[in-house]
C-alpha cells in the first residue's frame, strides 16, 4: 500500500518549505543505513512529500574516492538558497573500515560538515538503523535489476554494528547531529518518524540558528616567502624550458592512466606573470587533459551557493589537470580588505580551505599552490609598460591602481595566508618572478618534480 502522510504532516511540511524559499534557508538531508532497500524505499515516500521546485535528489554510490570530479559533487550537489537536497548516501560512502581506525579521515568529514553549517546550510542526517526484513512489504518495491543504475548493490561496510557507532559517536556533533531512525515492519511509522525530526530540525535551525565561529587565521606552517631572493635570474631559459617540456608532457600521459589527478593554484600580485606561466605550462600538455579556470568576483547562481561549490564543481577528473588562475583564496586576501565578508566568515577561512583541500587530497589529487612574487617597484615598472602598450593596455585597471595603494595591507593578509594553509597535503610554492623567466623554470621544475615523485 503506497504511504498516506496525514493531513497535519503534509500541512506543515508545505508550510515548512514556503518558509524555507522566502527566508532563503538552504536544507540538506543526509540519508545512510545498512539495508538499501529499506533506505531507498523510505527516501521515496520522503521525496514525494516534497515540491519538486524545491527539492533536488542525489545518489552517491560506494568507491568514489578515487575519481576527485565525483567525490567533490558531494558540495557540488549542495542546496542553493531556498532550496532542498536530498542525499541518498554521502561523503561517508567511501569511508572503509580502515578509515574509521585513523581519526584524521573521521576529522576531514567533521571539516566538512562544520564548512556546510557555518555557511548557513541546515544539516540533517539520518541513519536508518534497519534490521534484516526490516520493512519486508515495501523493501522490494524499488529493488531495480542488478547491475543497472537503479541498484545499488554494495555492501557498506562501515555501516557494520560496531563501526556504525563509532562513526556516529564521532562525526555526530551539536552542529550536525545524527538522529538514529529505529526501522520497524511498518513504513508508515518509519516515514512518520523521519518527517516529524525532518520539521523539528529545520524549524530549531531556523529559530536559532548556528553558533558564531570564534576560530582565527593563525600562522602553522612555514612561510615560503620569507627571505626570497628576486635577484635570481633564468640562465638556460630555453634549453630548460625545451627539456622541462618535454618532461611534462610525459608525465602528462603518466597521470592520464592514474586515478590521481592536479590541481595547480595560481596565486601573486597584479602583474606578477601568472599568465604567462600558465601559457608555459599548457603548451607543454594535451589540451584534452587539462583546462584553465580563471576566476573572478561570483556572480549568479554562485552567490546562492557557499563560497566553495564554484570550485568544487571543477574539479578535474581522474587523470586530468585543472589550473586556477586565482582560486579559493580570495576569501583571505580581497574579500575581507574590500570588506566582502565579514570578520567571523575571514576567522575562520584558513579552517575550511584546509579542510577543504584535505578532502581534495583525500580523493587522490595532487594539489600544487604556487606564489608568484615580485617586488613593489617591478610592479610599478609592469604596471607603465602595459600603459603604454596599446596592446596590452587592457590588462591594466583603475582597480590595479587602487591594490597598489594598499600593498602593506595586502602583504600582510598574504603572510597570514599562506603560514596558515602551507599545508603538506597542499603546499605553497613561493616563486621569484622578479625575473618572469626564472619564475617560469621554477614552476615548471615544481610540476614536474611532483608528478614525477607521485607516478615514476
Amino acid at each position: 500500500m503506497p504511504y498516506e502522510v496525514t493531513q497535519e504532516l503534509e500541512d506543515e511540511l508545505t508550510m515548512i518549505q514556503r518558509r524555507i524559499i522566502d527566508e532563503e534557508k538552504a536544507v540538506l538531508v543526509v540519508f545512510e543505513g545498512r539495508d538499501e532497500r529499506v533506505q531507498e524505499s523510505i527516501i521515496n515516500e520522503f521525496l514525494n512529500l516534497l515540491d519538486p521546485r524545491v527539492a533536488r535528489y542525489s545518489h552517491f554510490q560506494a568507491g568514489e574516492i578515487n575519481d576527485p570530479r565525483t567525490t567533490m559533487k558531494t558540495i557540488g550537489h549542495e542546496p542553493a538558497k531556498g532550496k532542498i537536497a536530498v542525499y541518498d548516501r554521502s561523503w561517508y560512502s567511501w569511508l572503509k573500515p580502515s578509515h574509521i581506525e585513523k581519526s584524521d579521515m573521521l576529522k576531514v568529514v567533521n571539516d566538512l560538515e562544520r564548512y556546510f553549517t557555518s555557511n548557513g546550510i541546515i544539516l540533517v542526517k539520518f541513519f536508518l538503523d534497519s534490521v534484516k526484513d526490516s520493512l519486508e512489504s515495501s523493501g522490494g518495491r524499488m529493488n531495480g535489476p542488478k547491475g543497472t543504475f537503479l541498484s545499488d548493490d554494495h555492501d557498506y561496510e562501515i555501516w557494520n554494528r560496531k563501526t556504525s557507532s563509532k562513526i556516529i559517536s564521532e562525526t555526530g556533533t551539536p552542529t550536525a547531529p545524527w538522529d538514529v531512525i529505529k526501522v520497524g515492519d511498518s513504513a508508515v511509522k518509519t516515514t512518520d518518524s523521519v518527517i516529524q525530526t525532518f520539521l523539528d530540525r529545520v524549524k530549531a535551525r531556523m529559530e536559532s540558528g548556528y553558533p558564531a565561529s570564534n576560530l582565527k587565521v593563525e600562522p602553522l606552517f612555514e612561510n615560503p616567502r620569507k627571505n626570497l631572493d628576486l635577484s635570481k635570474t633564468a640562465k638556460n631559459y630555453r634549453s630548460d624550458l625545451a627539456r622541462l617540456s618535454e618532461e611534462l608532457n610525459r608525465l602528462q600521459a603518466k597521470l592520464a592512466s592514474s586515478n590521481k589527478a592536479l590541481v595547480i593554484v595560481f596565486e601573486g600580485w597584479d602583474a606578477a606573470g601568472k599568465g604567462g606561466t600558465i601559457k608555459r605550462v599548457t603548451r607543454a600538455l594535451n589540451p584534452r587533459g587539462y583546462y584553465v579556470n580563471p576566476v573572478a568576483a561570483p556572480s549568479g547562481e554562485e552567490k546562492l551557493h557557499t563560497y566553495m561549490w564554484r570550485f568544487a564543481v571543477k574539479m578535474p577528473k581522474a587523470g586530468h589537470i585543472c589550473i586556477y588562475d586565482r582560486s579559493w583564496y580570495g576569501r583571505m586576501m580581497v574579500e575581507p580588505i574590500e570588506g566582502f565578508c565579514s570578520e567571523e566568515e575571514y576567522g575562520r577561512s584558513a579552517a575550511e580551505i584546509r579542510g577543504f583541500e584535505k578532502f581534495l587530497a583525500s580523493t587522490g589529487c595532487i594539489v600544487l599552490k604556487f606564489w608568484m612574487e615580485i617586488s613593489p617597484d617591478e610592479q610599478l615598472q609592469r604596471f607603465k609598460d602595459r600603459q603604454e602598450n596599446p596592446v596590452k593596455q587592457y590588462k591594466i585597471t583603475e582597480e590595479d591602481w587602487r591594490n597598489r595603494e594598499k600593498w602593506d595591507v595586502y602583504e600582510e593578509y598574504i603572510d597570514r595566508m599562506i603560514s596558515s594553509t602551507n599545508a603538506e597535503y597542499a603546499p605553497w610554492i613561493a616563486v621569484e618572478s622578479e625575473n618572469k623567466k626564472y619564475g617560469r623554470i621554477k614552476v615548471l621544475k615544481k610540476i614536474v618534480e611532483t608528478l614525477s615523485e607521485e607516478l615514476d
